[in-house]
């Protein structure tokens, strides 16, 4: 009997690939970076983090249709931080770049709420964050907002 591993790392690559897809359509593509985990030393002005928390809780399911006697419902919250800098001194500019971010990983989960076939349900279940502060190092405006995706799925 093969031991149920968790979808959240397929959940993770998953939500990962189906954000790749709507920011390719943004016209500084090339200039965003989307990872899983930290994204490196040489940062650019717009960053979409995968993954930055996971909070998971399961319970045991009685067994149903393919799923084994010991399946176990997952139920998890992903934390995606998008965060934008800009050199200019205009607030609403750098809100509304951060917002666009936001937009993207939206848009990917509402388009595949299956998060690429891995999970039965996905969407976004909250923001936090979203004001324009100054940064020291290099002087500007920072916006980070950070997403939470819903998950809920049986293994």
């Amino acid at each position: 009997m093969s031991i149920p591993v968790s979808t959240v790392p397929a959940a993770l690559a998953g939500l990962q690939s189906l954000v790749a897809t709507q920011v390719a359509t943004d016209s500084k593509a090339s200039q965003i970076v989307l990872c899983l985990g930290e994204p490196g030393m040489d940062l650019p002005s717009d960053i979409i983090q995968i993954g930055t928390n996971v909070r998971r809780s399961v319970r045991p399911q009685v067994f149903m249709g393919s799923f084994q006697a010991q399946a176990l419902e997952e139920d998890y919250d992903i934390e995606v931080l998008v965060s934008s800098w800009s050199g200019d001194a205009d607030p609403a500019a750098i809100v509304n770049r951060a917002y666009q971010l936001v937009a993207y990983v939206e848009t990917a989960v509402r388009t595949d709420p299956t998060l690429a076939g891995v999970v039965l349900e996905a969407y976004p279940s909250s923001t936090n964050g979203g004001n324009a502060e100054w940064s020291g190092d290099p002087v500007g405006r920072l916006c980070e907002i950070t997403v939470t995706v819903h998950v809920t799925t049986l293994n």
